[in-house]
């Protein structure tokens, strides 16, 4: 919903939501401690699990949604959707960090990426040669857990390592994500969080069986294997979390709303003393606990069915036993009684985060409880969005809601402008709970947001992976599907006294107040043990593999976009339209995109951000964005270096009026030349912040080390035209906007014609050549440039640049991405983290230009511990030089064979598909000739455009810590060149203040 909103999932990612990492297994078999026995007691275990009712596809539900049960009490969701020849298949647990133990925390999670390393048939050459070792390794385990003498636990470790290496040697690290992915298997993950850890796939429909009998072995014998190397990229989690602000605001938050409980006695990665001594035997003991099919649900959502399905689930998944569930420590909800403040320290920007504890997801408050969060934060006209941000009174305001299974919480949160204290900004967000408290917004307010649900329920119901997420959630926080599609229309009867009511109920005194506070952090860092790298064997096949992909399926053919079919081209006054038909719904969605941005104009994209906070004509700032919202539009100015654009949507039935309001906005905006004021304070205020943010710093120093003087981050306005932007002059680059020439992009309802006569926009249409080429900085030798942070991290961008290439080597440049970096079953990722445990993640990508005079480069990431940092560079660089190896060319090629005939463009991005075609010349959709293309391609050839790639002095940048990342030994790697913040961007000297430290540096 907002910025904070995002910025706190983003958060939980990083921390609570594993990411897929490697595999894992169990070296007991669940059914030895989870036999159901005769059917009477099965009958009694099914009973006993708060299993939902089953039943077909209710009437009034738009997601269609029957739910069924196996025969072993596992449940089957299944929302059926044919727009593509492909499904979302979630397998959901219920049991998250939440089921931990309290002296052994992070089970939940280090479990779900063992469930990715195979089985007794997956995985492995041969389960009984490495059976002894798995044996030795769970005991070697339990011996770390028992001592806690530095000098044994150095020589277990090494015993750990040495064993894990004997497991090796039987061992096939990648499988699972190798078979999946030449069977056209994508999106393979899972996450972890409170009350669930989820597995998430997407399949093609033809590929049903297969999917099935694999998920059938995973769950049934699951075999723990390279157990220490997978403990090495959670540890890499651990790290980076400790790193990261918002993932600590988050924790300190729960920490203070639930001291009782484990939603804030345990983080879902784990406590640090907890990781440190894995427990084996606990994990495996928590498989056999929770991981039973009446604690499970299959989700399925798109082209699928049930009468498909259930014989086939049955008879692969149905063969899991049962299992008595058991109870968990049910903890104390009882809320706190007072305020309660924690404090976090961390570079860059400062703010205020206040919770209060609400309820579960079950309750009756509920629907108030999110139309409360909407009134606060909609991102537009929100008590937030208008007493704080419209106000000038801070740099961002939010709000967002959480709701779990047992419990949850309101958040607000504001950012500090320089010169404000926390105590203020503190002041500020109760003030406006407190206006929320009495009353003070109307009920066309609520019908506001009523609206708006609506329309962002129609667009989420687009998408497969909403629909799966939504019946997940429903099984998790065990709630009847009936109960979830009567929650649906309750929050469409909430009214403006159930807001007031549950405001006063649960926004009392006794709330978290977390102050994030400017300084240099002191975060905790685990200390991992020697790891020896595992080695990989792309070469190595085990039988259930070569099974699973011998398998016969009918192949999906591929289809491509085609005009007049589905897209529509036109001519406006303003420029080119296309324009595409959305058949499922009454949303449109509207972009004028033009070649104008802040290098051709400075001012422009300040401009810009201005207008989005002015009124126009006699409707003040608030009044038109209460206007826009109301009619359940959203309007969003974009702008950067080379482009701008206007994005306008919402109901089709009131195009005409916002496309009018819209023009009227930029027509006639009115600025406050005291709001303006207050803006330039806020942005200077954001660039100070800027200096000191690892995550800024990382971006504006792979600007420019690739891109040199032409990064975009040196093209933007300097601090004194900030200061000194006149009203008259930004209204005037707001009123000639729409008058240059443009593209529009259409999605909506209505056909091309009809579209064509009333979106055009703007009047004079002044011509705009083409922005510059792309252009890369080359370097005579390895070049690296580096930023120093107080951080526990290392933020690695790597350029190796080319001149711009022909046409014909587009087709070698979508096979060397997918061979690098294109998955978790690439080259880089494997051999980074799966084998080595060097880094959390690692990518490449062959970045052919937009346009056909654009310079290519091959581009990469790494982000690992600083003081792996010169290791994980090196190893880079020798994987982007190794061979081409031809079995994992062949795993790359089926891939995208696969990903060709089952994949097919959303109709909502046809429109930015043709315009990327029409960017690169191509007068159709090209696919069908790089598919044919690389399906044709040798080895020899690409490894010839790989290898000039390979030969080009790299540009790399790298914000870290200089006290850990062992600069001697890059400076052994490239040159080293040490930039200062402040020469990454065009700032120039602020204005009179408490400077940063950055920039006093």
């Amino acid at each position: 919903m907002s910025t904070f909103a995002s910025r706190l999932f983003g958060a939980f990612v990083l921390a609570a939501v594993g990411c897929k990492t490697a595999a894992s297994t169990t070296s007991t078999p669940p059914g030895e401690t989870a036999a159901a026995g005769a059917p009477a007691a099965r009958d009694a275990i099914l009973a006993a699990s708060a299993l939902p009712p089953t039943h077909a596809a209710l009437a009034g539900d738009p997601l269609a949604v029957s739910v069924h049960r196996l025969s072993n009490g596992m449940t089957v969701y299944i929302s059926t959707d044919r727009q593509k020849p492909r499904f979302d298949a979630w397998i959901a647990v219920r049991a998250g960090s939440r089921s931990d133990p309290a002296s052994s925390t992070g089970l939940a999670h280090y479990l779900e990426h063992m469930l990715f390393k195979g089985t007794d048939e997956l995985g492995t050459l041969d389960h009984a040669a490495e059976a002894p070792h798995l044996a030795r390794i769970e005991q070697l385990y339990r011996d770390l857990r028992a001592t806690k003498d530095p000098a044994e636990r150095q020589r277990i470790f090494a015993e750990l390592d040495a064993a894990n290496q004997k497991v090796a040697a039987t061992a096939i690290p990648n499988e699972f994500d190798r078979v999946y992915a030449e069977l056209g298997i994508f999106g393979v993950n899972a996450f972890t969080s409170f009350d669930q850890t989820v597995y998430i796939v997407d399949v093609p429909s033809n590929r049903f069986d297969v999917w099935a009998d694999v998920e059938g072995e995973r769950f049934s014998d699951p075999v723990f294997r390279l157990f220490t190397t997978e403990m090495e990229a959670v540890y890499e989690e651990k790290n980076l979390s400790l790193d990261n602000p918002w993932a600590r605001t988050y924790f300190a938050t729960t920490r203070n709303l639930f001291p009782r409980h484990p939603y804030g006695t345990q983080t879902t990665i784990g406590e640090i003393e907890h990781l440190k001594v894995p427990a084996y035997q606990d994990m495996v003991d928590y498989f056999g606990r929770w991981y039973v099919p009446n604690n499970m649900a299959i989700v399925l959502a798109g082209d699928i069915d049930a009468a498909t399905a259930l014989p086939k689930l049955e008879q692969a998944l149905g063969k899991l036993e049962p299992r008595a569930l058991d109870k968990l420590d049910p903890g104390s909800l009882q809320p706190i009684a007072a305020r309660v403040q924690a404090d976090v320290i961390a570079e860059g920007e400062q703010e205020v985060a206040l919770a209060w504890q609400t309820t579960a997801s079950d309750h009756a408050d509920e629907p108030a409880l999110t139309v409360m969060d909407w009134l606060m934060d909609n991102s537009t006209s929100g008590l937030l969005n208008v007493e704080l941000e419209l106000s000038q009174k801070v740099p961002s305001a939010g709000a967002s809601s959480t709701f779990l299974h047992e419990s949850g919480w309101f958040m607000t949160r504001a950012q500090l402008r320089e010169g404000q204290t926390h105590a203020e900004v503190e002041a500020l967000l109760l003030g406006v709970v407190a206006k929320l408290k009495r009353g003070e917004f109307t009920a066309e307010d609520v019908a506001a947001i009523v609206l708006n649900q609506d329309i962002a329920d129609k667009r989420a119901r687009e998408s497969n992976s909403f629909r799966a997420h939504k019946m997940a959630d429903a099984f998790v926080e065990g709630r009847a599907w009936q109960d979830v599609v009567a929650r649906d229309r309750k929050i469409r009867e909430v009214t403006r006294d159930d807001v007031v009511r549950v405001a006063n109920k649960y926004l009392g005194a006794n709330f978290s107040a977390v102050h994030r506070k400017a300084g240099k952090p002191e975060v905790a860092k685990i200390d991992k043990p020697a790891l020896t790298p595992v080695e990989l064997h792309p070469e190595r096949h085990s039988q259930f593999a070569e099974a699973a992909l011998k398998r016969p399926a009918k192949p999906i053919e591929p289809e491509w976009l085609v005009e007049g079919t589905h897209y529509v081209r036109a001519e406006l006054p303003g420029g080119p339209l296309v324009a595409v038909q959305n058949g499922r719904n009454d949303l449109f969605s509207l972009t004028y995109r033009f070649e104008r941005g802040h290098k051709r104009e400075r001012m422009l994209c300040h401009a810009l951000d201005v207008v989005e906070q002015s009124g126009a004509g006699e409707l003040s700032a608030e009044a038109l964005k209460k206007k826009l919202f109301a009619l359940g539009t959203h309007v969003e100015f974009a702008c950067g270096a080379h482009e701008s654009a206007i994005t306008v949507e919402g109901v089709d039935a009131n195009m005409e009026q916002s496309l009018a309001l819209v023009d009227r906005w930029l027509r006639e905006v009115k600025i406050d030349p005291v709001v303006l004021r207050g803006i330039a304070d806020n942005v200077i205020s954001t660039r100070r912040d800027a200096l000191e943010d690892p995550d800024e710093l990382a971006g504006a120093l792979a600007d420019y080390a690739i891109h040199g003087k032409d990064s975009e981050y040196l093209q933007a306005p300097t601090n004194a035209q900030i200061v000194g932007a006149k009203p008259a002059a930004l209204a005037n680059l707001a009123r000639e906007f729409v008058d240059y020439q443009h593209k529009t992009l259409y999605f909506g309802p209505r056909a091309a014609p009809e579209a064509a006569k009333v979106v055009a926009l703007g009047k004079q249409h002044r011509k705009l050549p083409q922005r510059p080429p792309v252009a890369y900085r080359k370097v005579p030798k390895p070049t690296l440039y580096f930023t120093h942070r107080d951080v526990a991290k290392s933020t690695i961008a790597v350029a190796l640049p080319s001149a711009a290439l022909a046409r014909e080597q587009r087709p070698a440049a979508r096979m060397l991405s997918e061979y690098l970096g294109g998955g978790m079953n690439t080259l880089l990722f494997q051999e980074m983290r799966e084998s080595r445990g060097l880094v959390y993640y690692a990518w490449g990508v062959l970045f052919a230009g937009s346009r056909p005079t654009d310079a290519w480069a091959l581009r990469g990431g790494l982000g690992t511990q600083s003081d792996k940092t010169s290791e994980a560079l090196k190893v880079f660089f020798e994987l982007l030089g190794r061979p081409l190896d031809s079995v994992r060319l062949g795993s790359t090629r089926a891939a995208i064979e696969q990903e060709y005939r089952s994949s097919r463009v959303d109709p909502r991005a046809s429109g930015w598909m043709v315009h990327a075609w029409d960017e690169l010349g191509e007068k159709t959709d090209p696919r069908p000739w790089v598919w044919q293309t690389i399906g044709a391609m040798t080895q020899e050839q690409l490894q010839g455009f790989a290898s000039s790639f390979a030969a080009v002095p790299p540009v790399v940048s790298l914000v870290g810590n200089r006290e850990r990342v062992d600069l001697a030994g890059l400076k052994k790697i490239a040159d080293v060149v040490e930039v200062a913040p402040a020469s990454l961007f065009s700032y120039g000297s602020f204005p009179k203040g408490q400077p940063s430290v950055a920039a006093a540096r």
